[in-house]
């Protein structure tokens, strides 16, 4: 048989293999592919910016310098039932006098920013702010170095809807820095509440009730109302004023349909501007009319840049403060408004000692506008 013949039978029955070489240089190994190794350095770089940005999660998000408003179609956290008599300070909401103790939290929880009552969503607070619920200094930290003007940073803050509870009222009062005491009229104790306030060497306003939006909400007695005219506007303002002689301003509760008519608040303000009122616009709307209408009539004016407690919890609170500290520090001025609640008495206190430490100077509301 031909080789060629047998070489080709051999193979096909197997009898004839190619031996594989038992030594020398051994084959080397197949290497990972070029695609396969970029996917791994991409898992390991996305694993370590998770790790870093952890640790970033406890700052509060970049705060613009104006603060920003929005339309009234966000939720609100729900409140306790306020005191008997007590009308509502937002529409929608209700103010409560005096509350439980709440339980220490390690620290603020990374959440967005509340709504407040008057369908108003402040701004988050810039970098380098910390809300802790623990009474130390971290609880109101505020990174050094921050712009203000040439005479320092200045705050001022209103507590509103005083009138029905007269130890609430002496315990803001007695606050170890100047507070603005704002007073419904018409209320049990809203004469008494003046007066001490005014004993006490505290800034003393009215709390003047004006119609709000959802017309189911009741103001109070007294309330101003789109539909009165000029006389009867009068009228009502002068009984309010009657509550005590102190009254150096006046702001406005509820009102959210009453200060965006032009109008009708040029009927209002020039009763205070012939007074020599000052007026505060609480915003209860972003379409209110009245801190413009007040400029154009020369009124000595000032509107609200800040909720303090619209959301009442202790650590909801503590970070408004130190929004508000940042604020004064960007700004040099900031107005903020609060109400008669336990946690925002106790938080006012534990933040006392810092509001110096940062150079921040707490001034009655008046003492912002003549600046």
């Amino acid at each position: 048989m031909p080789p060629e013949k047998r070489t080709r039978t051999g193979k096909a029955r197997g009898g004839h293999r190619e031996k594989r070489p038992t030594g020398g240089a051994s084959i080397p190994k197949k290497q990972l592919p070029t695609s396969l190794l970029a996917v791994w350095l991409l898992a390991v770089l996305l694993l370590g910016s998770l790790l870093y940005f952890s640790k970033e999660d406890q700052r509060l998000p970049e705060l613009p310098l104006e603060m920003g408003t929005k339309t009234d179609s966000v939720a609100v956290p729900p409140r306790a039932e306020a005191p008997a008599g007590l009308p509502q300070q937002h529409e929608g909401a209700q103010v409560a006098v005096s509350q439980p103790k709440a339980p220490p939290v390690p620290r603020a929880a990374e959440t967005s920013v509340p709504a407040d009552s008057h369908g108003i969503k402040e701004a988050g607070a810039g970098p380098g702010i910390e809300s802790g619920a623990g009474s130390g200094r971290e609880g109101f930290r505020v990174p050094r170095g921050a712009g203000s003007s040439r005479a320092g940073p200045r705050a001022s803050i209103v507590i509103d809807d005083f009138g029905p509870d007269v130890v609430i009222a002496r315990q803001f009062a007695s606050l170890p820095f100047p507070v603005t005491l704002s007073v419904l009229p018409h209320q049990a104790h809203s004469r008494e509440i003046a007066e001490l306030a005014h004993e006490a060497g505290r800034e003393v306003i009215l709390h003047l009730p004006m119609e709000p939006l959802d017309r189911r909400e009741n103001p109070g007695p007294g309330a101003l109302l789109v539909s009165m005219s000029a006389d009867q506007l009068r009228l009502n303002i002068r009984a309010a004023l009657e509550t005590s002689p102190y009254f150096d301003g006046v702001n406005n509760h509820m009102g959210s349909r009453m200060t965006r008519n032009e109008q009708t608040m040029k009927a209002v303000l020039s009763e205070l501007k012939g007074r020599d009122l000052f007026f505060i616009d609480s915003m209860t709307t972003s379409e209110s009319k009245g801190w413009k209408t007040a400029r154009e009539l020369k009124i000595p004016t000032l509107k609200r840049d800040i909720f303090l407690d619209d959301d009442p919890s202790a650590d909801a609170v503590r970070s408004q403060i130190a929004r508000l500290m940042k604020v004064a520090k960007v700004r040099g001025t900031v107005l903020a408004i609060g109400h008669p609640r336990e946690t925002t008495l106790r938080s006012l206190q534990e933040a006392a000692p810092h509001f110096r430490e940062e150079g921040i100077e707490m001034v009655a509301a008046r003492d912002l506008i003549d600046r």
